[in-house]
């Protein structure tokens, strides 16, 4: 009885609201109408993104071609009807709406007058979309229509945005084209129920994007009879995104409705970190945005915003932010599978901090994004922010000026001006993601113990010089010819305001135990103290332990394309992407200003990249290397080694 009460007082406060939304906020042409006010908050920073966004959008414009020889229908990559050719076309369409609808625009920068954007290339884009979907009447070259695949709501949600700013420029037929695909996506999803996940895969991400196309309905069909339905179907989804185990119990009312009562499953963790591609990962902790995306939207057609749109993201941004840093790049403690060089995409994220939880360390890092994003963009004479390689997801640039849109348009909606701060120091322990942090005057400390066992110190600085390598700190030992895989047995965690000591016990495999002593100190010292000994009778190919991958990029805007290394007191440089090999046995290792101090001999070896791996080069410092083949008997010590190490 109680549910049924709940259930009617959500209905009762969205439907009354529906018929408002239907009666004073329609437009002429049958769509919400677009509000956007002068706000002289962050100015200069709306200027440089939106000038971002210009030069981007050049770039882009030169991958545009006719399909088929039909200049009625353009696109920037082949024809297919999977992600790789779909999304990046919707957010490039997006992306030049956006420019045409918002900004003072400069066509010496796009390279093209608004009016010739629209007519050559917005227009064919969305006409390229509307026809090849299910809906439409043609399909792909892959010999298939768009559309009811896992991401295809997003793409339509992209195209409906590019549609909503332009609208009383566009033809009929593009018109009913959008809203047709754009309904069949939405009710696709608004008829089905939002997934969950805690381990390994988090449905946050899936959902937000999910709930974005219901959003766009509302956008280009407000006096549809099926309204009232979507936006329940879309409260219910982006509430859905990132709630915890503990909302299954929680009294805060979020539209009107207690927590617990909308309650269908966590996605994400108490800790408000989450799990996505077998780790705890910052960058699908970012997904947030697509969230807050729908907030944006909200605020620029004249409705109040749902409260499901920022619910649990002001908590998990603040976990976010202790994971950046000096340059808007992240610290990966359970390493990275994408491109690690995305200072840029991060910026809707800081925008929205800024803009919706008043957050004065958000602005820092914004600025951070900002300045890296222009010396990314410095490289490439046609506008690019990516360099080739740089990053190797299909939708890579494409979506980048999307996102940067978003970013301006968060911007608009600041509430004050902000003094931007520092990252305080000290701990941060994230109990249910197994990690521990430790942000000191000059140096970034972590370990992690979960999916993924890691290691890490890296200097408070703009080059991280430290790569998130999967066995940092952790190494790795080849058994009969085959590289172990590394178990976590016990751990212990002891920590204060300032400082850490983690005792680990890790087996390669069943045959070597790693006995690992971690502490961390308020001045920025990390020091590791490791006893490897044979559990059983065994014969090693080679031990490689205590080790680190190394940045070492041609071409990033923070690194200078080698490293100075110094193996007691020789020095040598090592180029990027060289392949040098360097070997001695050495009390002490410089790289660069990171130094690692082991107070006894070891055998020391350093490995340069030769080639992109995760779109980046990683060469690879082993600070324990005993190589050949070697016999061990049970209960055989290995090796015994303390490395100190400090950024300075």
């Amino acid at each position: 009885m109680k549910t049924l009460l709940y259930t009617l007082l959500f209905l009762g406060t969205i439907l009354p609201y529906n018929l408002k939304a239907q009666s004073e906020l329609s437009g002429d042409a049958g769509v919400l109408p677009c509000h956007l006010k002068e706000n002289p908050l962050y100015q200069q920073e709306r200027d440089r993104i939106y000038l971002l966004i210009e030069k981007q959008v050049h770039h882009l414009r030169g991958e545009m071609q006719n399909w088929k020889g039909d200049s009625s229908m353009k696109l920037i990559t082949k024809s297919g009807s999977a992600e790789a050719f779909i999304r990046p076309n919707a957010a490039c369409a997006a992306s030049l709406s956006f420019l045409y609808r918002f900004g003072k625009y400069d066509e010496t920068a796009v390279g093209i007058s608004k009016k010739e954007m629209l007519q050559k290339e917005i227009i064919p884009m969305l006409r390229y979309m509307v026809r090849t979907h299910k809906v439409g009447d043609l399909k792909t070259e892959d010999g298939k229509a768009w559309g009811d695949a896992w991401q295809s709501a997003l793409w339509a949600s992209l195209m409906g945005d590019a549609a909503w700013y332009v609208w009383d420029e566009l033809p009929a037929d593009i018109q009913k084209g959008a809203r047709n695909v754009v309904a069949h996506e939405a009710d696709r999803i608004a008829a089905d129920n939002p997934p969950h996940q805690l381990k390994l895969d988090s449905k946050s991400e899936e959902n937000a994007w999910d709930s974005q196309v219901i959003s766009s309905a509302l956008l280009l069909m407000p006096n549809d009879s099926r309204y009232a339905r979507w936006e329940k179907a879309l409260q219910k989804w982006a509430m859905s995104s990132y709630q915890r185990p503990t909302d299954s119990t929680a009294t805060t009312i979020v539209d009107n409705v207690p927590v617990s009562k909308q309650f269908n499953g966590a996605n994400i963790y108490n800790d408000f970190t989450l799990e996505n591609h077998d780790i705890v990962h910052p960058d699908y902790m970012g997904a947030w945005i697509q969230n807050a995306e729908n907030d944006v939207y909200y605020l620029l057609s004249g409705r109040k915003p749902l409260q499901a749109f920022l619910y649990n993201l002001p908590q998990i941004y603040n976990n976010q932010k202790r994971l950046f840093l000096p340059d808007g790049g992240y610290c990966y403690p359970n390493g990275q599978d994408w491109a690690i060089f995305r200072n840029a995409d991060w910026m809707p994220a800081h925008a929205a901090a800024v803009a919706r939880f008043n957050d004065p360390e958000a602005v820092y890092f914004l600025r951070s994004g900002l300045e890296a994003a222009e010396k990314m963009q410095q490289r490439n004479q046609d506008g690019a922010i990516y360099a080739p390689g740089e990053n190797y997801f299909p939708s890579a640039q494409g979506h980048l000026s999307y996102w940067l849109a978003q970013a301006w348009l968060e911007l608009q909606f600041a509430q004050k001006e902000l003094r931007p701060a520092l990252q305080k120091t000290g701990i941060n322990y994230f109990v249910d993601g197994k990690i521990l942090i430790n942000r000191t005057k000059n140096a970034f400390h972590s370990i992690s113990w979960g999916e993924k066992i890691m290691i890490q110190l890296m200097p408070l600085a703009k080059d991280h010089i430290i790569s998130p390598d999967q066995r940092n700190g952790i190494g790795s030992i080849s058994v009969n010819d085959t590289l172990q895989r590394v178990v976590l047995k016990s751990v212990d965690v002891k920590e204060t305001k300032n400082s850490f000591v983690v005792n680990m016990v890790v087996q390669h495999g069943k045959y070597i135990q790693a006995d690992i002593r971690c502490e961390s100190d308020a001045d920025g010292q990390l020091t590791i103290r490791e006893k490897l000994t044979a559990l059983k009778d065994c014969s090693t190919n080679s031990v490689g332990t205590l080790s680190f991958g190394i940045l070492n990029n041609p071409n990033w805007v923070y690194e200078k394309g080698s490293r100075t290394l110094k193996l007691d007191s020789q020095e040598s440089n090592v180029k990027a992407a060289s392949g040098q090999i360097y070997q001695a046995v050495a009390k002490s290792v410089k790289v660069d200003q990171l130094n690692f101090d082991m107070g006894a001999p070891s055998n020391v070896v350093y490995k340069a990249a030769t080639k992109l791996q995760a779109s980046r080069y990683t060469d690879v410092l082993v600070l324990n290397a005993i190589q050949g083949k070697h016999e061990w008997k049970q209960g055989a010590v290995l090796s015994e080694n303390t490395v100190s190490i400090t950024a300075r």
